[in-house]
Formats: structure tokens, C-alpha cells, sequence
């Protein structure tokens, strides 16, 4: 995702966390992350069974979510794509501050998801 490591690293705001960490490297409470570590468990989305459970299909596909991204769309004044997510969280500050919530409500969702089916 990240294009230009060059960009990111001069960027003038925005401080990494672990959910945008998650959004940005596809590590975290995705089946198909999870996956690798417990082989007997799918990978499959939950909810859209036709769809692996990874990072590009959680935060921009899944129906389980759309409801904030459509949030975060209005709030950006464009639809995040995984092409355009650094651009967006570099181009401002206020970028980087709806992303963020974002990202967190995402992850923690997954996360209480993944406890409850354990």
C-alpha cells in the first residue's frame, strides 16, 4: 500500500498505531492472516463466503463495515480504494484523523469477533 517509502517516511503528521498498521500491512485478526498460524481454521469471510477474509476485503468490501466506510467516504469527500489510502492519509491531517477512527473501529470489531468465536 504504501507506494513511496520515501513519502511516508518525510510525511508532516499522522502517528502509526496498531489498527492503521493493521489497515496498512494486512497483519491482524483477518481469517486469512489468522490462517497461517491454525490450519484447520478457513479463511473464508464469515459473512460473504465467497470472499477470503484479508485486509483488502475487510476495509473495503465487506458488507459487515460498510456502514463506516460510508462514514469515512462522506468525511473524505472521495471512496478509499487501496490505491489511493496513503495519497488520502498523506494528503492532510484531517485525512489522517478519519482514517485512524476508522481503521480503529475495523479492528476492534475483528478482534471482538475473533474472541467471541473462540
Amino acid at each position: 500500500m504504501i507506494r513511496s517509502i520515501r513519502v511516508w517516511i518525510e510525511r508532516r503528521h499522522g502517528e502509526l498505531n496498531y489498527q492503521l498498521a493493521q489497515l496498512l500491512t494486512g497483519h491482524g485478526f483477518f481469517e486469512h492472516h489468522s490462517r497461517r498460524y491454525d490450519y484447520n481454521q478457513s479463511a473464508q469471510c464469515p459473512v460473504c463466503p465467497s470472499s477470503i477474509e484479508n485486509a483488502e476485503h475487510v476495509f473495503y468490501h465487506c458488507p459487515r463495515f460498510s456502514e463506516e466506510r460510508e462514514t469515512l467516504h462522506s468525511l473524505l469527500h472521495e471512496v478509499m480504494t487501496p490505491e489511493n489510502t496513503t495519497r488520502l492519509m498523506l494528503a492532510s491531517e484531517p485525512n489522517w484523523l478519519e482514517v485512524a477512527p476508522f481503521a480503529y473501529s475495523v479492528v476492534t470489531r475483528l478482534r471482538d469477533e475473533e474472541t467471541d468465536r473462540r
